[in-house]
């Protein structure tokens, strides 16, 4: 079928004028050529100057062209072609100076080395001659030994003199070559490629010694003509593009003569148009294998290969199990990460990847939006002050699908995560006590709820404030503590000031200015659990702001969870222990919160199959004790450019086989890493970066976003933040109205069954359950039967493709009756 043109749309019209000539024609732009071949003005036995290597002689030859236009089509070229001359010809080059100075000694050069030079017109020197016979006036004073000393001279002047006649061709002398010197210049403009010629021509005059170059040419007395002339010029262009070589006669040079043309440039040469090496790196290892996308292969980037070009390098996944990233902002370790991060999500393992800001989740997503993927990703973002957001709940503080026994390691786990995010010391302990004692109280209370079946009233880090300073709600909470523990809230809290409870509550405070985090941390049921990640391959990005204390209270506790989580794999074999990957962006603001815990990390989870992976621009501002852990299991050590301090301490781990100069001038997206193979730690080698985009198009899916985002609500049952934070404002007065509802535990002192009436307890007297859920009223009859809904989410859920999978019938395994024998309240 065609398609007819549509006549209404206006075609696009230029209206720019073309260019032309005096007579108003049309012209076409051409391109102007200057040409120049260079030949040794003086025979060719008298050298060029010697031009010392430093500074680099190639500057000059490098500032002259450093004008040349190339977007306008102009350049400058010199051409040099050398042929070795056959040591015969040279030697019979010898003996014919040797014989033409002997033959005319008159016309030898006063001075070795420099031109022949006479006296006069006709050959003879006239004050030689009056010296003659100024000595034979005298006589002859002295006798033999003036004859001696007469004959020593001639001898010794003798030598001087067949130097000086074969100039830089006496024997021992280096290789010698014959010469052919062009050069062409281009430009649109005829005056331009003239200009850029005398620019090329002067930057050659450091050469001039004895002998120096000349452009070769026709000399006419007034004028030359020279290799522009329509004489030469079919003949020169034919040479300069084809390589022909036509040498003059007399054009021998030596290598010590030109050595600084035939050169690379140097680190001397400070010209800003150079390409430069980058420096000294040893090359990759040959047993360095290649990926195309294997699963048990973690990507690196792009090594030069034997025979030129390049491959894509890889390192096996079981030799990797911490890596260190570092150098400059925007050199490319966030990309580096990402990229190895989804090659690692695709391959089937777990990834969290603790993303500041954000960005690196924006980038990921549109190549991990795939239906095999969907049911395996979580995202917690809390980037957006949005209460429409749609976040994931985490609750530290919930007992769900937890044992008794647990509660000590959670308490100390989150007392040390907020005690290192504040940078509390031993001079804290007061702070450090009352802040136990509340998180050790409302830990308890999450205990009893959760075994009532309503893990859904659990109390939050939000109840440490109401915990301190609500006495009301304390004292309804404290006959469900153990005995210690309300010894402590009816001892010796009372004896504490009033300026104790706002050092602790300040925590508090701060969180609450955040509405994402508020949310995040302020629902009763948790949907993120770091150890069902683990244990299951989910693909986590976690998304803090990155700025500020809250943030780092945030970083701190999660890093701390998951180094909790990796320890509680002691319960699993070891063959059934699936391999983790963590990525942490910007170690530095992480590690100023986690006060040794990354160290404990790399020291620790090995065993556990927890591996870490971290970028951050310097070293020297981590913590000794991450520094040291890092550095001492390191698998990957890797650097982008950085200041001359950092770089030193990289390479000092390398030994002497990379300067730090190296480092400092590395470009953009280029690294220097050493990695660990099975014959242990390699010497450091060069890699060029892969960009997401370079390597994953294939798997590029932005139409499917949207899906997974449904997909991501599915998987961590995700709640708005407006829902959220109307649940926890409400949650003081239920939990409250709830739990003096549940039968009181005996005291820790008490005999077993004490308390228990003699006859059989009448079960209605036991209040009901509170019937008002955070989504609204609640099927008492449900909660009464335990059917809790799990702590996380288990269903496949939604898939890419739009399929709706059937919810798996979800089993209750945390729910305990309520013993109807114990004392209902003891404050009855």
């Amino acid at each position: 079928m065609t398609i007819a043109a549509d006549t209404t749309v206006a075609q696009p019209v230029d209206l720019a004028k073309p260019e032309t000539d005096g007579r108003g024609r049309p012209t076409t732009r051409e391109m102007h050529y200057a040409r120049a071949e260079l030949a040794l003005a003086l025979p060719d036995h008298l050298a060029l100057r010697e031009v010392p290597l430093t500074p680099d002689p190639l500057e000059a030859l490098a500032n002259a062209v450093a004008d040349v236009r190339e977007d306008l089509g102009e350049s400058a070229d010199v051409v040099l072609d050398l042929v070795p001359v056959s040591p015969n010809r040279v030697s019979s080059r010898r003996r014919r100076l040797l014989a033409q100075a002997r033959r005319n000694p008159s016309d030898g050069p006063a001075i070795p080395g420099m031109p022949q030079q006479r006296t006069n017109r006709f050959g003879f020197d006239l004050g030689a001659v009056m010296s003659e016979i100024a000595t034979e006036m005298k006589g002859n004073q002295g006798g033999g030994a003036r004859q001696r000393q007469h004959h020593q001279q001639r001898t010794t002047y003798r030598i001087t003199d067949m130097k000086a006649a074969m100039g830089k061709l006496v024997p021992g002398a280096e290789p010698v070559f014959s010469m052919q010197l062009l050069v062409r210049t281009c430009a649109r403009d005829e005056y331009r490629a003239r200009m850029l010629l005398d620019q090329v021509l002067a930057a050659l005059e450091p050469w001039s010694g004895d002998n120096h170059l000349r452009p070769v040419g026709l000399h006419l007395g007034v004028t030359r003509v020279r290799a522009d002339h329509w004489i030469y010029r079919g003949r020169f262009d034919r040479r300069f593009e084809t390589g022909l070589f036509v040498p003059r006669r007399h054009s021998w040079v030596t290598a010590q003569e030109i050595a600084g043309l035939l050169k690379p440039p140097t680190k001397h040469n400070m010209a800003p148009n150079i390409a430069r090496s980058g420096g000294v790196v040893p090359p990759p290892p040959a047993a360095l294998p290649t990926w195309t996308g294997q699963r048990g292969l973690l990507p690196l980037g792009w090594v030069a290969k034997s025979g030129g070009g390049e491959r894509l390098a890889g390192v096996p996944l079981k030799y990797l199990l911490f890596a260190l990233f570092l150098g400059k902002s925007g050199f490319g370790k966030t990309e580096m990460s990402l990229v190895q991060a989804i090659a690692i999500a695709h391959g089937g393992f777990g990834v969290l990847f603790l993303d500041p800001h954000g960005d690196g989740w924006t980038r990921a997503r549109p190549y991990l939006a795939h239906k095999e993927l969907a049911d395996r990703i979580w995202e917690i973002d809390l980037t957006s002050p949005e209460l429409d957001k749609m976040v994931g709940s985490w609750n530290p503080l919930s007992m769900e699908r937890r044992r008794e026994s647990e509660i000590p390691d959670i308490v100390q786990y989150i007392v040390t995560g907020f005690a290192a995010a504040l940078n509390w010391s031993d001079s804290a302990g007061r702070a450090k006590t009352i802040l136990t004692r509340a998180v050790e109280s409302l830990v308890y209370l999450s205990w009893h709820v959760c075994r009532a079946g309503r893990p859904d009233l659990a109390p939050t880090v939000f109840q440490i404030r109401t915990i301190l300073t609500d006495a009301v709600w304390r004292t309804n909470v404290l006959p469900y503590l153990p005995k210690d523990i309300r010894d402590f809230w009816e001892n010796v809290f009372p004896g504490y000031s009033k300026e104790a409870i706002p050092v602790v509550t300040n925590i508090i405070e701060r969180l609450s200015s955040s509405n994402a985090i508020k949310a995040f941390l302020g629902s009763s049921r948790s949907t993120y659990d770091i150890r069902h990640a683990m244990d299951t391959g989910k693909i986590v990005f976690v998304c803090p702001a990155g700025t500020g204390d809250v943030d780092r209270i945030i970083s701190s506790l999660l890093i701390y969870d998951l180094f909790r989580a990796g320890l509680s794999r002691r319960d699993t074999p070891p063959d059934q222990r699936r391999d983790f990957y963590t990525f942490i962006d910007e170690l530095t603001s992480v590690d100023g919160a986690s006060k040794g815990t990354l160290a404990q990390i790399t020291e620790q989870l090995r065993k556990y199959n927890v591996k870490l992976l971290a970028m951050t621009q310097m070293a020297q501002r981590l913590s000794a004790t991450t520094r040291q852990g890092l550095l001492q299991n390191l698998s990957i050590l890797s650097t982008t450019a950085s200041d001359v301090d950092e770089a030193t301490l990289v390479t000092r781990r390398w030994g002497k086989k990379v300067a730090p100069d190296t480092i400092v001038q590395l470009n953009r997206y280029s690294y220097v890493m050493s990695v660990t193979l099975e014959g242990g730690t390699t010497d450091p080698f060069r890699v060029r970066g892969a960009s997401v985009e370079d390597l994953y198009g294939d798997y590029y899916r932005p139409q499917n976003e949207e899906r997974l985002a449904r997909a991501i609500d599915e998987n961590l049952q995700r709640r708005s933040v407006r829902d959220i934070l109307t649940d926890l404002r409400r949650l003081d007065s239920r939990l409250r109205r709830f739990i003096v509802t549940l039968p009181v535990p005996p005291d820790d002192d008490e005999p077993a069954g004490a308390d228990l009436p003699p006859d059989e307890p009448d079960f209605e007297e036991a209040a009901p359950p509170d019937p008002e859920g955070p989504d609204g009223p609640v099927d008492v009859t449900a909660s009464d039967s335990g059917a809790a809904r799990p702590r996380v989410h288990d269903s496949e859920g939604t898939v890419i493709s739009g399929a709706e999978p059937n919810p798996a019938e979800e089993a209750p395994d945390n729910v305990h009756p309520i013993n109807p024998h114990q004392n209902q309240s003891r404050l009855g």
